[in-house]
């Protein structure tokens, strides 16, 4: 666990040692979740209660994860707690482990805002990142305690990583090595952000017809995907098509225009990387 990088984690007491219900994390003393400085200045209090319900992370013991799990089943899948498929199962557990992955991700962000330090933007056309539920879990050193909590509900944990399918964002070579940059970025604790595009089909899939290769679109999107967090509220308008006009604008002065054509609204949609 040990890297080089822009700071010391001890030091810092928060990436290595702040989650002491991990395995990994124990050998180190508990640390209380960290509030951004500039979040507790001149508000006299207001928020006081809600910082102090979320002054600690999520319990991984078995009995905590099963709750979360089922928790999942009933409350965001609207699945009968006595009635559910090991589908249903999977997208829960994957619900519960994002959970987890959100803590550090929103940690992280606050902690890069404080100390005002300079990010990396990291901009591909393909990301070839592979299925996030084992390597989370693996990442998270929580794939003992998810197995035997999703043991002890009926379910093994190879069954349901056959659920998930792979994220049809790029393919190749190219897109192995972009997605290797954003693995050794986030392992590195440096402060980047990978920007791509959310392709509504993979590459393709292939089949045999009559002796023949035969492509057929790959709907990877056809099922909600529980590890993306949609982002409504940050949207641009792309054009697509239309033509450059001239035009003299209010100062007398030449100008070009992009007019016609089709827009399209884009929607932003976080995918969270987690570190080794």
């Amino acid at each position: 666990m040990t890297t080089s990088a822009p700071w010391n984690p001890q030091a810092a007491n928060f990436e290595m040692q702040r989650k002491s219900s991990f395995s990994l994390f124990d050998k180190f003393d508990p640390a209380p979740r960290h509030v951004p400085a500039s979040e507790g200045k001149d508000q006299k209090g207001k928020h006081d209660k809600l910082w102090k319900l979320m002054q600690s992370y999520k319990a991984n013991d078995v009995e905590s994860i099963q709750k979360d799990v089922v928790a999942k089943v009933e409350y965001s899948l609207a699945c009968t707690r006595f009635n559910f498929s090991a589908e249903d199962a999977y997208r829960a557990a994957s619900l519960a482990v994002r959970d987890r992955l959100l803590e550090s991700f929103n940690d992280t962000n606050a902690w890069y805002a404080e100390k005002d330090v300079k990010r990396a933007y990291y901009l591909s056309a393909e990301y070839l990142l592979g299925r996030a539920f084992q390597n989370a879990l693996c990442n998270l050193d929580l794939e003992p305690a998810f197995k035997d909590a999703l043991m002890g509900l009926g379910f093994s944990m190879e069954e349901l990583y056959e659920f998930e399918a792979d994220p049809g964002l790029g393919n190749g070579g190219l897109g192995r090595l972009a997605a290797c940059f954003l693995d050794s970025m986030a392992t590195l604790s440096l402060p980047c952000w990978g920007y791509g595009i959310r392709y509504s089909y993979g590459i393709f899939k292939q089949h045999i017809t009559q002796g023949w290769q035969v492509e057929k679109p790959d709907y990877w999107l056809a099922k909600p995907v529980p590890w993306e967090v949609p982002r409504p509220d940050i949207t641009y308008p792309v054009r697509f098509g239309g033509t450059v006009e001239d035009y003299t604008d209010e100062q007398g002065a030449w100008r070009q225009r992009w007019v016609g054509g089709e827009i399209i609204q884009a929607m932003a949609y976080d995918n969270m990387i987690p570190g080794f």
